[in-house]
């Protein structure tokens, strides 16, 4: 966990902008389990037995321009006992009689990391465009695991910085992340939490780094929010982070793996 020092907030209000739950969730989701490569050995997982969990969720409203926007942060969990992607992702905004104002149909929800461990967590963060009249009364999250090969491996971070642009409408991490491992690196991307001294969740940031890092070296990374106003929402205090490299073990089909299924 890092304190937030140094850091330029102008003209924050004390009320939290939006709603997060209190209490745990489960998501809606919709599991599968067609990976061949985990083996005839194994014995099927029943998609039922795949759970993932809303630990916390937030959403913010803003206008820009005669344009309205809703922005909607959570933590997931997994909590089965299966390594599974998380990347398929979708989000539902409701009126306050249920009609539907925004979702993923018109945008993307990105994690970080999207494939986890069991008992691993993500960052979900997803912006989208709603009409100026609509007020979001309720968020649904729908993430649909799928058991994979692919295995995520946490990189270092070094040289951090969370700050606020000059406009004051997003928080950003800036750093450096280095590949620790012994191939490169194609698709690194980084997850941020941010929180109030009440431990609240605000926002999360998501980046990616946009070249291949190849073994022992150190490339320039930024996780962006989404569009704040500061006058809604409470000040940041503490905020967490991590960067992951993604990888198929050699010996399985899967994109980044050698082609071949090792029986």
């Amino acid at each position: 966990m890092k304190k937030l020092f140094g850091v330029t907030l102008l003209s924050f209000g004390l009320a939290l902008a939006g709603c997060s739950n209190d209490s745990e969730k489960e998501t809606t989701t919709k599991p599968t389990t067609t990976n061949e490569q985990q083996g005839d050995k194994k014995e099927e997982v029943k998609p039922e037995n795949l759970k993932i969990t809303n630990k916390d969720e937030v959403f913010h409203t803003y206008e820009s321009d005669g344009e309205k926007k809703v922005n909607y942060s959570a933590i997931i969990q997994n909590d089965s006992k299966e390594i599974v992607d998380v990347s398929e992702i979708n989000v539902t905004y409701l009126n306050k009689d249920g009609n539907v104002i925004g979702s993923t149909v018109d945008s993307t929800a990105f994690a970080s990391p999207s494939v986890l461990k069991p008992g691993q967590k993500a960052y979900i963060i997803n912006e989208t465009d709603i009409n100026p009249t609509d007020d979001v009364d309720k968020v649904e999250l729908a993430v649909t695991p799928d058991i994979t090969a692919e295995r995520a491996t946490e990189l270092p971070v070094s040289g951090e910085v969370l700050d606020v642009n000059e406009d004051n409408t997003f928080i950003s991490l800036t750093g450096q992340v280095k590949n620790t491992t012994k191939t490169p690196a194609d698709n690194v991307d980084v997850g941020v939490a941010i929180y109030d001294k009440n431990d609240n969740l605000i926002t999360t940031a998501y980046g990616q780094v946009q070249d291949t890092v190849n073994p022992g070296q150190k490339l320039p990374f930024e996780a962006q929010s989404p569009f704040l106003n500061f006058n809604t929402v409470t000040q940041p205090d503490h905020y967490e982070f991590f960067a992951f490299s993604y990888k198929y073990p050699e010996g399985t089909a899967g994109e980044g793996g050698d082609g071949e299924v090792t029986e």
